[in-house]
């Protein structure tokens, strides 16, 4: 396939999950003042899984960024465009197929197939969680909220060890459709 066509696959298909993900944090589920539970890095994670670390990181910033332009909550802060970029980074590193299906040196535990797919959602999720959700953000969040950190991170404990399991079974099951449109990702891979 040439280049004009898998970069107009690559922003059609970054530029749907940029909207998936602008929409998807309209519907948000508050706990506390500072946690809620939203679903918008279910499309983060596709973006990862599809086009790698570099894209998934950059669909990651462009839906914090353009999910306050649609509908802000509050002043921007760029701390959250950060975390949700290294999110997207994060499970490009360890989702995308094409570094894992073909380099021999990565294969063992997080090979491929099922279990090493479950197993490697699960080593970034966990990723995510600890240095993303709860240290990171949880470091935005008292910054922003002039909240000491002990605070933040004792309110977001429970809401990421709920979420944890339901998250990986969400990505799991993303990752088995998206693997049905494989033709979309053979054609876009962008390395």
């Amino acid at each position: 396939m040439n280049t004009s066509k898998m970069s107009l696959r690559l922003l059609t298909t970054s530029s749907i999950l940029i909207a998936l993900g602008v929409v998807l944090s309209f519907f948000r589920i508050p706990l506390s003042t500072v946690t809620e539970i939203t679903l918008t890095g279910l499309p983060i994670a596709a973006g990862g899984y599809l086009f790698g670390p570099w894209i998934g990181m950059l669909i990651g910033a462009l839906i914090d960024v353009c999910g306050f332009f649609v509908a802000p909550k509050g002043p921007f802060f760029p701390g959250f465009t950060i975390s949700t970029a290294l999110i997207g980074m994060m499970y490009g590193l360890f989702l995308y197929t094409k570094w894992w299906d073909t380099n021999a040196s990565r294969q063992g535990a997080l090979r491929a197939g099922a279990k090493g797919l479950v197993l490697r959602i699960g080593v970034a999720h966990l990723l995510k969680t600890v240095f993303i959700s709860l240290l990171l953000n949880c470091f935005w969040l008292s910054v922003f909220y002039g909240m000491t950190f002990k605070v933040v991170f004792l309110a977001s404990v429970p809401k990421e060890v709920i979420n944890f399991p339901i998250e990986v079974f969400l990505i799991y099951s993303v990752v088995q459709v998206l693997k049905r449109v494989r033709p979309v990702r053979d054609d876009c891979s962008h390395e």
